[in-house]
């Protein structure tokens, strides 16, 4: 009782801290704030199910005596109050994502060349709006409702073993349910710890990574194009995909032509908070004067060059054709 009471205040106080808006030291907000309370629940419920399994191990060899007056009853009745909350907790659910517009909004910067011995450009652009698939399901919420049907489980196990005990005396019926009982709750609290596992992680989404591979495809025939690096992709929270990209392009190109290209292909896969940013060649060259890894850097530049040597000479001869 005190888990499950625990679990419903830290669901709460996660989906209210999840609302609050972004500050100055907490600049990407406060939606992670779910994630770490749906995992932490998950938590409870391994707790729970692995307190209740190892109980029920001890008194399956030698079950000890139960008395089921009035357990039948009040099993019954903590059933029904348990499936009322399973199905408003289903419908509140459902309501709330089916109510939720879609908003979105685009801008971009352009950080000014510097004069060094080397000049160097810079393009940054980010983009803010809801992705345009369904977001996933919320951990916060999974964890609430595993923590209910945990109960409800409960509940169906005790009124199994009462009247099992009642009509057969089958004593053994007790820890028979309740290890059936902490294996399901085990079992299906799983997946809710591996998903805010790997958001925690801030692992590539599983559902991304077909249409990164066809978005920087894309990125690669963008005219004045050269190369991508520090590709960076995660998911903040349960709606919100996250990512950071550099591309190095040809000298005489338009940085800001470049980032809106690029804004728009991550902005139509559903990455709703994206930047990038914009390297140009002399931008390497100075760097490489700063940068401590000074052959990393020369090794790129070099690269870079003989592209640009090799897209110029191919350029030449489709004249000379």
């Amino acid at each position: 009782m005190l888990f499950d009471c625990t679990a419903l205040v830290m669901g709460l106080t996660a989906a209210v801290m999840s609302r609050w808006k972004a500050t100055r030291i907490f600049s990407f907000g406060y939606g992670r704030v779910e994630v770490l309370s749906g995992f932490i629940n998950g938590l409870f419920l391994v707790v729970i199910a692995l307190t209740v399994f190892t109980a029920a191990l001890s008194r399956i060899i030698d079950p000890p005596p139960i008395n089921t007056e009035r357990l039948l009853t009040v099993s019954v009745a903590g059933l029904m109050v348990n499936l009322i909350g399973i199905f408003a907790f289903r419908h509140a659910h459902a309501h709330a994502h089916g109510g939720r517009q879609c908003q979105s909004h685009g801008h971009s910067h352009n950080q000014p060349s510097h004069g060094h011995n080397h000049s160097h450009g810079h393009g940054h652009g980010h983009s803010h709006g809801a992705p345009q698939e369904h977001a996933k399901h919320n951990t916060n919420m999974q964890g609430v409702f595993l923590h209910i049907l945990a109960d409800t489980l409960g509940s169906v196990g005790v009124i199994v073993s009462s009247i099992l005990i009642d009509q057969f005396g089958l004593l053994i019926a007790d820890p028979v349910c309740s290890i059936f009982i902490a294996s399901m709750i085990f079992i299906s609290v799983l997946p809710l710890l591996k998903e805010a596992s790997l958001i925690l992680l801030q692992r590539t989404p599983t559902d991304l990574e077909p249409k990164l591979v066809e978005g920087f495809d894309k990125i690669l025939t963008l005219e004045g194009v050269l190369s991508y690096r520090n590709q960076h992709f995660w998911e903040h929270s349960a709606d919100k995909h996250t990512g950071t990209l550099h591309v190095q392009v040809m000298p005489e190109v338009s940085e800001q032509k470049i980032i809106a290209q690029i804004t728009a292909i991550f902005k139509e896969i559903g990455v709703s908070n994206f930047t990038v940013q914009v390297e140009k060649e002399a931008y390497f060259q100075h760097m490489s004067g700063l940068s401590s890894n000074f052959d990393e850097v020369l090794d790129m530049t070099r690269k870079m060059q003989a592209l640009h040597r090799h897209t110029h000479n191919a350029a030449d001869n489709i004249k000379a054709i």
